[in-house]
Order: structure tokens, then C-alpha cells, then sequence
């Protein structure tokens, strides 16, 4: 998923993946009962809660078992009808043994585990154990357990540098050659990249793995941790007003959350369809409009009567006292380490015009968003107006 502008950080833990060999027991893909698997992972996450949710309440037909794979026991966080057996599974996708059991009898995959971390000292290595190990433990169960189809979730930061994108297509917008965030986006781009390298391969039993990338935006919605929650959380601390940096001007892209798992769904119906759609990326962007991110804070401010600072703080001297204050704390570093969550590229994310188009998303498979905008602010503010702070 996209990064959080207005925080920075967010750990997880995880196992040490042990180098355990596959089990050859997986049953042929022709001997399973009639109807299929899904395999969540990070069930029990802000994008994998509304998966769930959505195999329940408008999941295709196909659906026979939804399989909930997270560090912790799966416990559904939003109220919603039952109507495909949910079975909970414990565990962290870096145990290969883990991955080796769970996707037994699997169908597909929807793999949207993966550990963001920003601020002055990022988790590069567990970044890399969770977001590149694991998703290879992904990919090796797949293909041992003839696992027909693998979705993975990717970020749009993967092709976010140091310049704007304006309405960025998927075959005009290049991987950068140097990302704005440390560690993140490489992570995730390794991930995508063995994931689609997947596509075609055989599996145990001699039929194929066909895989796709959706690369999601920030997203917002019920259950958010990071982006709206954390700029109440900002507003709360400044004396209910969130301070406003830049001018105000720059273009920032938001999805509704539901809208991207709806994506994950619609794509994955796509492909069962048609295998040849797969081995591609696709930017999945709603209608939400593109707007300034501090004026899309503003109804979810208001329904906590926090506001908006009237004037806004120069850009370049926010910027710049931040990313003077990171070199002196790295500088420290060797004697102590102080973690500072307000990172300088956050500041520079959300004052550079970044959107995306998801007209080959449209086209290829149909993607269609669920929610209007208007619907997804009424499911969104009573969520924000709880949420604790």
C-alpha cells in the first residue's frame, strides 16, 4: 500500500522464516471440493479487514472458504452478514512453513502482508525479511500447492521520486532511479517484481501460477491507523487545528479503501476468467477526487471540531529545518539514536502533485470502484468521529 503522509511508521512483528523444505502432500488441484479457497494474508490489517468484508458481503460466487492468515487470530472489526466460512490462521508469511500449510487446497491468493516503516531510522532489514523474504514464501507455497492465482499489493510509491506525476499511466510512468522514500518502495518493488515473475510458471502438479500487481493509493476509510487518524491525531496536539504546510496547491491522490479492496475482488474474478490478463501492474485509483490533502482533511476535521490552520507554514523552511534536523540526528546516531516519525520526504509527498489513471485497470478488468465519494465519506466519518486519538 502507499505511504502515510501524515505519519511514519508503522512495525510489525514477524518470525524468522526457517528454511523448511515443502510438504508434498498438497492435493491436486482437480481433487478439490467444488467451490474455491481464498488466502488472505495480513487479514487482520486495515486493507485485509475490508477483503474480508467484501468476500462476505459481495463476493463472487465462486467463493467456498475465505482463509485469514495474520500474526494474530482473525477477528472481524466492522459489522457484516456471514456468509462464507472463515478459517483463522496464525502466523507471519516469513515462516515458509506457515506459507506451506495455508495454502493447501488454496485457490488464490490475496497478498497484501507487508511492513511499512518510515522515519529517521526505517526498518530496512525487516522491511526486507517481510516484504521480499515473505512475499518469496508467497510465491514457492503457490507453486508447491499448485495454487491457481496469486494478487499481490503494491504501492504506488514504487514509481514515486523526486518529480510530480500527473495523471500517471502505467506505461508512461517508470520505476525512478531514486524512490522519495528510504526502503519502502525498493522493498515493495522486489516484492511485485517476483510475484509477476511468477506468471506462467508451473506448479507441482504441472498447471500454472498466473499472478497481477494492483498498486494502491493512500487510502482511507473505517479501520484507518495511518493517514486521516493520524492528522486528527496532529490537530489534538496542536490545540485542534492541523497546521497547514505549503501553499496549498499540490494535487495529492486518495482512495477509498473498500474502493481497493472492490479492486482486489474485481481482479481476481478477472483473472480466474482469463489467465492472460495476468504477470501485469495496475495503478487502482477511485473516483475520490484529486484535491489538496489538507482540504480533503477538512470533513473529517470538522467531525471532531478540529479545523484547519488559517494560514499555511512555508514549505521550503519546513522542509528544509526537517532534513537539517535528520542529518544531525543521524550524526548522533552512533551514540543515540532518537527516532523522529515526521519525515522530511512526507512533507515534500504531500506538496507535489501526485495522481494516477485507472483507465487500463477499467479496461483489463473491469475494475469498477463500489462506493461513490459521497458514499464513502458517509461509511468513513463515523469511524473518524470515534476513532481514539
Amino acid at each position: 500500500m502507499a505511504t502515510h503522509p501524515f505519519s511514519s511508521s508503522l512495525h510489525s512483528p514477524t518470525d524468522t522464516p526457517p528454511d523448511t523444505p515443502p510438504d508434498a502432500s498438497s492435493p491436486p488441484r482437480e481433487t478439490m471440493a467444488p467451490g474455491e479457497t481464498i488466502l488472505v494474508t495480513g487479514a487482520n490489517g486495515f486493507v485485509g479487514q475490508h477483503v474480508v468484508r467484501l468476500l462476505q458481503e459481495a463476493g463472487p460466487p465462486y467463493v467456498k472458504e475465505i482463509r485469514a492468515l495474520d500474526l494474530l487470530p482473525f477477528s472481524p472489526r466492522m459489522d457484516y452478514e456471514v456468509r462464507s466460512a472463515v478459517t483463522s490462521h496464525v502466523g507471519s508469511v516469513t515462516d515458509s512453513a506457515v506459507m506451506q500449510r495455508v495454502t493447501k487446497g488454496v485457490n488464490s491468493v490475496i497478498h497484501i502482508a507487508g511492513l511499512v516503516s518510515y522515519g529517521t531510522f526505517p526498518d530496512f532489514q525487516g522491511m526486507e525479511r517481510v516484504n521480499v523474504d515473505g512475499t518469496l514464501n508467497v510465491v514457492r507455497a503457490c507453486l508447491h500447492n499448485n495454487v491457481g492465482r496469486l494478487l499481490y499489493c503494491s504501492t504506488v510509491d514504487v514509481v514515486v521520486g523526486f518529480d510530480p506525476i500527473r495523471g500517471g499511466a502505467e506505461e508512461d510512468t517508470p520505476i525512478p532511479p531514486h524512490f522519495l522514500f528510504p526502503g519502502y518502495p525498493e522493498t515493495k518493488l522486489q516484492g511485485e517484481r517476483l510475484v509477476l515473475s511468477a506468471h506462467r510458471q508451473p506448479c507441482q502438479d504441472g498447471s500454472q501460477l498466473h499472478t497481477l500487481s494492483l498498486r494502491a493509493n493512500v487510502m482511507y476509510g473505517e479501520l484507518d491507523p495511518y493517514y486521516v487518524t493520524a492528522a486528527l491525531q496532529s490537530a489534538k496536539s496542536t490545540g485542534g487545528q492541523l497546521l497547514r504546510v505549503g501553499e496549498g496547491r499540490a494535487l495529492f491522490q486518495q482512495s477509498y479503501v473498500g474502493n481497493t479492496a472492490a479492486a482486489f475482488l474485481q481482479a481476481d474474478a478477472a483473472l480466474r476468467e482469463n489467465p492472460d490478463i495476468g504477470g501485469q501492474a495496475f495503478f487502482v485509483p477511485d473516483d475520490t477526487p484529486v484535491q489538496n490533502s489538507f482540504r480533503f482533511m477538512e470533513p473529517y476535521l470538522h467531525c471532531r471540531g478540529f479545523t484547519l490552520s488559517p494560514c499555511y507554514l512555508p514549505y521550503t523552511l519546513v522542509h528544509g529545518l526537517l532534513f537539517l534536523t535528520e542529518l544531525i540526528l543521524k550524526g548522533l546516531s552512533p551514540l543515540v539514536k532518537i527516532h523522529m516519525k515526521t519525515a522530511s520526504c512526507s512533507v515534500r509527498y504531500i506538496n507535489t502533485d501526485l495522481y494516477f489513471r485507472a483507465e487500463k485497470a477499467r479496461t483489463v478488468f473491469r475494475f469498477r470502484p463500489l462506493f461513490s465519494p459521497e458514499e464513502a465519506q458517509r461509511r468513513s466519518l463515523p469511524y473518524y468521529k470515534s476513532v481514539k486519538l
